[in-house]
């Protein structure tokens, strides 16, 4: 079976609606044109990205994802065990 990565930036909106994205700020911009509300909460809660296998994983669980996989970052090194969209493509 193949290991599961994350495969782009997500985000959720306050209805828990996944927004998807090349950058998080995409996604941002993508549900507040939609009059989406974002979630006023910690960023690691509603910031993160979709997977291989389709979920919705926040930052710190999208690092441990990659770290698994043994992908490395595109983006010069993984910064304080979180995963950003930089780190993808």
């Amino acid at each position: 079976m193949d290991k599961e990565i994350c495969i782009c930036a997500a985000i959720t909106d306050t209805t828990g609606y996944i927004w998807r994205g090349h950058r998080h700020s995409d996604c941002i911009s993508s549900a507040m044109e939609a009059g989406r509300k974002i979630p006023m909460q910690k960023e690691s809660d509603w910031q993160g990205f979709v997977t291989s296998k389709n979920r919705f994983v926040n930052r710190y669980e999208g690092y441990d994802l990659q770290i698994s996989a043994g992908v490395e970052s595109s983006g010069g090194g993984y910064r304080g065990h979180r995963l950003f969209s930089e780190d993808l493509y």
